[in-house]
């Protein structure tokens, strides 16, 4: 180019100052006359700022792609990118050029006039703005940004610079902790109303009403299945329309309506769960509702009484994959507390004892209900931490946090492993391996414990070399809280404080270990119940009760040992083990009756009670758990028959009555089968006449084996175990059915008595069984007398008079047996609704030489008079006893002096002569 022309040649001059200034040359050659080279004309011009912008530019755009934000410069008139970074390419799975080409408005989905409007307010603010928004990107992925805006002004032009950050995965996590929070509410709720409820209708419609409060349910509802087995609602809360109320639901697993969660979890007895509920195959039959009212995810968890399913709570969410292991976990909590509701409402001697364990249970989860979130944390490849970021609480946290910084997690003070030590963290650490839920404890300066869990995977540079690792840290302290909570409810007596049953097995199991190993680690179990306890219940009430066993269980530990443990089995049932004992079980069993000689008093009341107490010895009485426990409760229950208030020792005498006992228990199931029951029957003839004017049935068992069983053995035996009823129902139907095939055999109409158990009295479905007896055999109700005794009349009066004034309106006769025996005054004789008074045989062997017993059955006879009642006087064996009776105008006699208790076919021939012979 020598003498030649040049356009825009680049060149740097250094100044003076030391600064550079970038100019562009051209320049033209300049000849004299003779064409000699004169040299060159040149205009330079400045272009030192466009240079240094460019350089800017580039400096900018390295920035921009070392961000790991999103980026865009988008340019206001326009309204197209004029760059975007690398981060956001890779978050919308697209080249720079397909993002360029698109625009913002397509790539954030933002509308023309949505931008026009925003970009307008950044440039008359002047300031940055920062907002959230979901969008779904051109990838059709969908995510939470988080996006700060601000209007720059460049050549006269005006840039909108965006910076945007993925906080979907915070978001979630934020939400996902309202959610455990407001579930917790619901918990604490329920629990509330477990304590409020005064019935189980009120407790299903406050649960669910718990239930749509949380918020994460649109829905609840409580199903229970009717005698058809078909679900009908008896509680329910949220959006509940007539589409919802018809959907059907059945217990038959044969038909569609019968294969869903509700009848799955009555059937199986476990939670049933849908995340995907309008997708999942057993929901089908319920799709078109379920988009109806946009549920998307289920539960159907058991309620339980006695561990029985009787009914079902369904919790309806319109999100998704609402229901994971955490989640769960809570509503099972919650299914659990009802379920132990259930059983207190079916059991009335324990509805004081629920109401305070769900109280201790509702105040120990209100601590739950504040929840930390996760934090994130980097640590280069020397495995130091170089990042920590997240929400702390508190200062003193911190500042053990930023002191974390450049060191080593196993070199900070006070933080240690939950399990096991460092060695096998560190091998993995070593190995480059992620690790999951790493747990270690870490106490702050103020002393408090937090437990927390480390998740981390290594960072691999693009060369594939190990730059460390990153990751989040969990606070788990209060999932440590509830398990501690749990272990401890499992362990405990809510009421007492005591350990319970299981504790109780698992420190005997291990002393009888220690017994085994070591022979002077013998030891004794007393097995105590309450005397009078029940009396104290009915009378002032669970809540009265509850403070008397809190009571007694301090006083049990009184006269004991530092090394003596005491249990609460249930009720009013204790236990007691004596550690190291040699000849000291007696002492000590005596000193515990004495601290009972003290009245307790509650709420100004004095309460006397006493403790019927066995004693079984290891290694002497049974060297097994099993039988410590029989042995002493078999000892205690001797101690109940002889009189209570005192202690007993296991004997093989005891033993040896007590396997007679559960032997005859066992044959006495099998005995109306066998057809070994029968009955006899005794004439109730009137005294004045002499003519038969009754029958009482009497209850007989002559065993194969053992021959005839007295009624005195094996009815308080049929009473125990509940046989009594279909006994009782086997007595009644059989002597109807005898007085009707007497009548047909031309024999004149009786009155038949039949003796009504307490188990019977007081069975619920006693008068709809009777009007169906009456009605299956045709008997007349008004030949029926039902025999009671006054000892199971004075449990209950109210009750008890209430149930007989309505069976009496069928034509049925009362009669009370065994006056004078029990707790009954003849004042209290008006009122209960009875026809029939029988003076019992006590009163009647003497009375003939007996001025007390004459004055009794006198007495008893013209108050009976004065009320209109029928007296009938037992056992009367001779002429004596009944011209007695004959002037004080006695109606009806029983007794061997007129007939003894006879067979059907006997009594017959013989009630068919006395006819012959009036």
């Amino acid at each position: 180019m020598l003498r030649q022309a040049f356009r825009q040649v680049d060149c740097v001059v250094k100044l003076k100052d030391g600064s550079s200034c970038y100019l562009q040359v051209t320049g033209a050659p300049q000849f004299d006359d003779q064409s000699t080279f004169l040299g060159y004309e040149c205009v330079a011009v400045d272009n030192t700022r466009e240079r240094n912008d460019e350089i800017n530019l580039k400096r900018f755009r390295a920035a921009m792609d070392m961000s790991l934000d999103m980026i865009y410069l988008v340019d206001r008139v326009t309204l197209s990118f004029v760059d975007v970074n690398d981060t956001a390419c890779s978050n919308a799975g697209l080249t720079r050029e397909q993002i360029l080409r698109l625009g913002p408005s397509k790539t954030m989905g933002f509308s023309d006039q949505e931008l026009n409007e925003r970009y307008n307010q950044l440039i008359e603010l002047g300031r940055s703005r920062r907002f959230e928004r979901r969008i779904t990107l051109p990838n059709g992925s969908s995510s939470i940004v988080e996006i700060h805006s601000r209007a720059t002004l460049i050549n006269g032009r005006w840039l909108i610079i965006g910076v945007s950050r993925d906080v979907t995965a915070r978001k979630e996590a934020e939400l996902k902790a309202f959610q455990l929070q407001q579930l917790f509410l619901a918990l604490s709720l329920t629990n509330e109303a477990i304590l409020r409820a005064s019935s189980v209708d009120t407790l299903y419609q406050q649960a669910t009403r718990a239930a749509v409060s949380s918020e994460l349910f649109s829905i609840s509802s409580v199903l229970v299945p009717n005698e058809r087995g078909h679900f009908y609602a008896v509680a329910k809360a949220g959006p509940v329309d007539n589409s919802i109320k018809k959907v059907r639901v059945i217990m038959d697993t044969s038909q569609p309506e019968g294969r869903g969660m509700t009848t799955m979890a009555m059937l199986e007895g476990k939670a049933q769960y849908s995340n995907d509920y309008q997708a999942d195959a057993p929901t089908a039959d319920w799709r078109e509702n379920a988009i109806e009212h946009n549920i998307n995810s289920a539960a159907a968890l058991p309620l339980l009484r006695n561990k029985k399913p009787v009914a079902v709570m369904l919790f309806y969410a319109k999100q998704k994959n609402v229901f994971d292991t955490q989640t769960q976990s809570i509503l099972q909590s919650m299914a659990d507390n009802m379920s132990f509701a259930l059983d207190s409402f079916a059991n009335a001697d324990e509805q004081a004892i629920a109401a305070e364990r769900i109280r201790q249970n509702e105040e120990r989860f209100r601590s739950l209900t504040n929840l930390s979130s996760d934090f994130y944390w980097e640590m280069d490849a020397d495995l130091k931490f170089t990042l920590q970021e997240g929400r702390i609480r508190g200062d003193v946290n911190k500042t053990a946090v930023d002191q974390a910084i450049g060191r080593h997690l196993w070199s900070l003070p006070a933080v240690t492993p939950d399990v096991g030590g460092w060695r096998h963290f560190r091998r993995m650490l070593e190995k480059q391996q992620g690790f999951r839920e790493f747990e270690f404890s870490f106490t702050n300066a103020e002393g408090t414990t937090y437990h927390l869990t480390l998740s981390g995977e290594p960072i691999v540079n693009a060369a594939g070399s190990f730059n460390g690792y990153r990751g989040i840290t969990r606070d788990i302290t209060s999932k440590k809280k509830i398990a501690n909570h749990i272990k401890h409810l499992a362990t405990h007596d809510a009421l007492t404080g005591l350990p319970n049953r299981v504790m109780f097995s698992e420190l005997l199991g291990q002393a009888i270990r220690n017994a085994n190993r070591y022979k002077d680690q013998r030891f004794a179990v007393l097995f105590i119940d309450l005397d009078r306890f029940k009396a104290v219940n009915d009378t002032y009430g669970h809540h009265t009760g509850d403070q008397l066993l809190a009571e007694v269980a301090k006083r049990l530990t009184t006269p004991l040992r530092n090394s003596d443990i005491v249990a609460r089995l249930g009720g009013d049932e204790f236990v007691i083990m004596l550690q190291h004992i040699q000849d000291q079980a007696a002492l000590i069993a005596g000193n515990i009756l004495q601290v009972f000689n003290v009245p307790i008093t509650i709420d100004q009341r004095e309460f006397m009670i006493g403790a019927s107490i066995g004693i079984s010895l290891f290694g002497v009485d049974a060297s097994t758990e099993e039988g410590l426990m029989n042995h002493a409760d078999t000892a205690m229950y001797a101690v109940k028959e002889e009189g209570r208030n005192n202690v007993r020792f296991f004997s093989a005498d005891l033993h040896q009555h007590h396997q007679e006992r559960a032997g005859l228990a066992v044959e006495l199931r099998h005995a109306l089968k066998r057809g070994e029951m029968s009955l006899n029957y005794q004439a109730k003839v009137d005294v004045d006449t002499g003519q038969v004017v009754g029958v009482e049935a009497l209850l007989r068992w002559r065993h194969p084996e053992l021959g005839d069983i007295s009624p005195n053995h094996f009815i308080p035996i049929a009473e125990d175990n509940g046989l009594i009823v279909p006994i009782g129902e086997w007595v009644m139907a059989t002597a109807c059915q005898q007085v009707l095939q007497w009548q047909k055999q031309g024999l004149s109409a009786l009155s038949l008595a039949v003796n009504l158990s307490a188990r019977q009295f007081n069975h619920p479905d006693l008068p709809a069984y009777i009007q169906q007896m009456l009605s299956d055999n045709q008997f007349p109700a008004e030949q029926l007398e039902l025999e009671i005794t006054e000892s199971l009349v004075v449990q209950n009066p109210e009750r008890a008079i209430r149930l007989m004034q309505e069976m009496k309106k069928t034509g049925i006769r009362f009669a009370l047996d065994d006056f004078g025996t029990g707790y009954s005054s003849l004042g209290q004789l008006r009122h209960y609704p009875i026809d029939t008074l029988k003076i019992d045989r006590a009163f009647i062997k003497d009375l003939d030489t007996s001025r007390e017993d004459q004055a009794i059955s006198k007495a008893i006879i013209s108050m009976s008079k004065t009320l209109g009642l029928t007296v009938v006087a037992e056992g009367v064996e001779n002429s004596r006893q009944l011209a007695f009776l004959r002037h004080y105008q006695c109606d009806i006699i029983q007794g061997y002096y007129c007939h003894k208790p006879a067979g059907a076919e006997a009594f017959a021939a013989w009630f068919k002569l006395q006819q012959q012979a009036h």
